[in-house]
């Protein structure tokens, strides 16, 4: 008999506690976070490695009505470190229509681009950024490299790196440009330019 009680009252507070999860008068449901907070998550998730995560926060925190131009480099970088460069393309060239000015966000497209093997498409993102910001040095370089090593045109790809040792003689690729530079055979317009031009000990 006492066995059954017990039973009885352990049946009643099961009950009793469930009740009380289902009345919306006792819940505290917690506030959805604001954007500012998804955008702050998305960022943190991305720089520790779990840059999948990353990226499904920050669109949410563009759901949420965070700024999309604050967002939308971050974002593609998350999608870039976890490898999805077409989902990156995805985000950024919509919003290289409606913000070509973006020239951040162009020079990462153009990067994916040449990563995908479209170097033509690299090329003409870079062209676009360089009209907006020919001081651009990292831009120049990423040319070199698509005229060179996407295109096979070593002579125009001299020329992009040279660009690049003009502004940045010191930049963090200026060693490996100098050393290209340096293996390569002068041009033979270059060649014959010298050859033409008079000797400064020249009989008149």
């Amino acid at each position: 008999m006492k066995q059954r009680i017990a039973c009885l009252g352990l049946i009643a507070m099961i009950a009793s506690a469930c009740a009380g999860t289902r009345n919306p008068s006792r819940a505290h449901p917690a506030s959805p976070p604001s954007s500012g907070e998804l955008f702050a998550r998305g960022k943190q998730l991305a720089a520790r490695g779990d840059a999948l995560r990353g990226e499904q926060y920050l669109l949410m925190a563009v759901r949420a009505g965070y700024p999309e131009d604050r967002v939308i480099v971050p974002l593609v970088r998350a999608c870039i470190a976890s490898a999805r460069l077409r989902a990156a393309l995805a985000h950024a060239q919509p919003y290289l229509q409606r913000r070509p000015e973006a020239w951040q966000l162009r020079y990462l497209t153009a990067a994916i681009h040449l990563a995908l093997g479209q170097s033509a498409e690299a090329l003409a993102e870079l062209r676009r950024l360089l009209a907006q910001r020919p001081s651009a040095t990292h831009a120049h370089y990423l040319m070199g490299i698509a005229l060179r090593d996407g295109l096979g045109d070593p002579v125009a790809a001299r020329a992009s790196f040279e660009a690049y040792l003009r502004g940045a003689p010191r930049g963090s690729r200026a060693p490996e440009v100098l050393a290209w530079l340096a293996e390569q055979p002068i041009p033979q317009s270059a060649t014959e330019a010298a050859g033409a031009a008079p000797r400064a000990d020249a009989m008149p």
